[in-house]
């Protein structure tokens, strides 16, 4: 049988998925935690506002989620327009001016709870998934987490190898991270010693705080994640842009010499 396009596919499951989300919510389904530990979830919104509302149907039903911190990166559009999903833990930030992604990490510093959760605006998680990644950052709290990340061969960095799907260090999470307010701490320190601007940080402010461990960032086997088709297309997907891969693999060198953590210190994890 002929494979269904994936934009297709798309339109048609993104929001089933939504409402199923917000159906479940209206019948008392919560995604419960195994402990007394909370997280703070943040959530960018910058060219793809609509997206936002479709994140936080799952982030809402997880009870182990203590607020949600939204930042509104773009002044010029109306982020709440977009927003149906109400529920008290949330909190928007209408930025005054454009703000890179790095943003979060500044917010990460003023959070009610020191476990974080901060989620690319391209990428739809499950209450289980959440709660996946925030049971592995509890368990190991030393180092960020994630779903999927970079590796780069030896000095010097070039081309990336991607890994997901299995249980495994990497060098450069992507997509979704689960840290502490320490590394996020550590994350400053980081950039201080390489007199770079928090501010001016245009991109790839993911590769410095998965340095900002006490070892290599992790990633989980979490089963199919759901992105949506603009997380690769050009004009919208950060990544995209001129230099960024370059940019990106000379910020995993500095941080290799800064940190001593090597690509040969990238060990498997045991499933």
């Amino acid at each position: 049988m002929e494979k269904v396009p994936l934009r297709l596919a798309w339109r048609v499951m993104k929001p089933l998925g939504h409402w199923h989300r917000r159906l479940l919510r209206w019948g008392g389904y919560r995604c419960h935690g195994a402990g007394v530990d909370r997280a703070s979830v943040i959530l960018l919104s910058y060219k793809r506002p609509g997206n936002i509302d479709k994140i936080l149907s799952s982030v809402v039903l997880c009870d182990f989620v203590d607020e949600i911190i939204i930042s509104n990166n773009n002044p010029e559009v109306a982020l709440e327009r977009y927003l149906h999903v109400s529920d008290p833990r949330i909190r928007v930030i209408n930025q005054p001016q454009r703000r890179y992604p790095s943003v979060r990490l500044e917010l990460s510093r003023e959070t009610s709870s020191p476990y974080i959760i901060a989620i690319d605006d391209d990428l739809f998680p499950s209450p289980k998934q959440l709660r996946t990644l925030f049971e592995a950052l509890l368990a190991d709290p030393g180092v960020p987490h994630g779903f999927a990340g970079h590796v780069y061969p030896e000095t010097p960095p070039r081309e990336c190898r991607t890994r997901f799907g299995n249980n495994s260090a990497v060098e450069a999470l992507i997509w979704i991270f689960a840290y502490t307010r320490e590394h996020a701490d550590n994350y400053f320190r980081l950039l201080e010693r390489m007199g770079q601007i928090n501010s001016e940080l245009r991109y790839n402010e993911d590769v410095p705080l998965s340095f900002a461990g006490t070892g290599p960032a992790r990633i989980h086997a979490v089963g199919r994640v759901w992105c949506c088709p603009s997380s690769c297309e050009e004009g919208v997907a950060t990544f995209r842009e001129g230099g960024f891969h370059e940019h990106r693999a000379a910020l995993v060198g500095t941080l290799r010499e800064l940190t001593g953590l090597r690509v040969d210190a990238l060990p498997d994890l045991p499933r």
